[in-house]
């Protein structure tokens, strides 16, 4: 082992001449070489740590695309060789993926040749989520919204928070979109997969930003006459209506009991009457996550066009006049 790791440095070493000279293309392809080698060799384990290590170095000195290359190739070794789902092999990607945020023009196929590696190795449709959960705050933190989003939605119980509070910062850099539109991406997409938890956090984290940020226009409900709901206190918005329309769809599911006939399932037809068209462009996309709703919680038979699947992952339209910083537009 002293041995193989003195030989691993002795690469590095290499490389790090190599790139203080502003050899980078020469140590990156040098570096490549050498684990092409090793791979041939059966030597994999000392592959992916020259590779991990190599990226780093190269990441000091902004060299993005050689970055990805190298994070590429050792994600392919794993999928080759079949490296387990675990704490090890995740932390190296975490290692890269923090430096590699940085390079829009890369990460994206290297995000998505790791999350397929988990899928592989785990044997489900989704990978790993904790993975998905880490990708998803980097793309958050570089207002890269709508990519995030698809990450929270399938990641850890951490999750749904993180989405609601990003949301809510996408609706506020949005300025004169209704601040409904976006927590009802989060909301609807979560109950349509029978997350109802998750929409229930999701919901709460929105919630107290815009009532922190908005408190005049924000009603908390009280009293006798007030409608009561176990994901906290309930809201009135006197400036978003569709906002309204969210809470409401939750209330009607937090009572739901299954049956179609229920005054639970009738209250949950009524407020998909009065809003739905009100999503405008959105219209078509809330009707189909509506319909999801409606079956899962309320035992509504309705004949889908898209599989779950799909429904999940339509995405919403843009709002009128986008401002958001560094984000793609919503699609």
């Amino acid at each position: 082992m002293e041995a193989s790791n003195s030989r691993i440095e002795r690469f590095l070493s290499n490389l790090r001449q190599n790139l203080v000279d502003g050899n980078y293309y020469e140590g990156h392809q040098e570096l490549r070489a050498i684990a092409i080698r090793l791979v041939k060799q059966k030597k994999h384990e000392r592959a992916i740590q020259l590779l991990h290590l190599g990226a780093l170095e190269l990441s000091q000195y902004n060299q993005w695309g050689s970055v990805a290359d190298l994070a590429a190739f050792m994600i392919n070794i794993y999928v080759e060789e079949r490296v387990p789902v675990d704490d090890d092999s995740k932390e190296r990607i975490y290692d890269i993926f923090e430096k590699l945020s940085t390079a829009t023009e890369y990460y994206p196929r290297v995000y998505e040749a790791a999350i397929q590696w988990s899928i592989k190795a785990m044997g489900n449709g989704i990978g790993d989520v904790l993975l998905h959960h880490f990708i998803g705050c980097i793309l958050r933190n570089k207002g890269r919204y709508q990519e995030a989003e698809q990450h929270f939605l399938v990641g850890t119980p951490e999750s749904p928070v993180a989405l609601g509070g990003m949301l809510f910062d996408w609706a506020a850099h949005a300025e004169t979109a209704d601040y409904g539109v976006f927590i009802a991406r989060g909301v609807l997409k979560y109950l349509a997969m029978g997350w109802y938890d998750a929409a229930g956090l999701c919901w709460r984290a929105f919630i107290a930003r815009l009532a922190q940020a908005e408190p005049s226009t924000t009603e908390q409900r009280a009293g006798d006459g007030a409608l009561s709901s176990k994901l906290g206190p309930v809201y009135r918005s006197t400036k978003h209506e569709l906002v309204n329309f969210v809470q409401l769809v939750l209330l009607a599911v937090e009572r739901a009991d299954g049956a179609p006939t229920s005054p639970a399932a009738r209250a949950f037809g009524q407020i998909r009457s009065h809003y739905e068209a009100k999503f405008g462009v959105n219209a078509a996309t809330v009707h189909e996550l509506l319909d999801a709703v409606a079956t899962e919680y309320f035992g509504v038979v309705v004949q889908r066009q898209q599989s779950l699947f799909d429904i999940v992952n339509t995405l919403f339209a843009p709002p009128a006049h986008p401002a958001i910083a560094s984000s793609d537009d919503m699609d």
